[in-house]
């Protein structure tokens, strides 16, 4: 065993093993430490879940079934609209909206 300075406080500790770098109540307070932050990424990680899921609701309840879809397609292309600038609009849209899918 071995009288060895603490780098954290500075005081003076038995080292009574080899492994030992700091004093005992700054080894506590590190482990203290290390357990408050894993709180703290716990409750972020579990945020993050949470926003992540209700992105992902809104996104599935915003999309166009894929028949739904080529129906939207079908009833706006702009052969059946005099070739209007709306119905070219809408239907490069749809078709978009169809590509990001695969």
């Amino acid at each position: 065993m071995s009288i060895s300075t603490c780098p954290e406080c500075g005081d003076r500790f038995e080292k009574d093993a080899p492994w030992k770098k700091t004093c005992m109540p700054c080894w506590k307070e590190s482990k203290r430490a290390e357990h408050d932050e894993l709180l703290e990424l716990r409750e972020e990680v579990a945020e993050h879940r949470r926003l992540l899921s209700q992105i992902l609701a809104e996104r599935k309840a915003a999309a166009i079934e894929p028949d739904m879809l080529a129906r939207l397609i079908r009833l706006c292309h702009p052969d059946k609209h005099g070739n209007s600038e709306s119905a070219n609009t809408a239907t490069q849209w749809l078709l978009a909206q169809r590509e990001a899918r695969k």
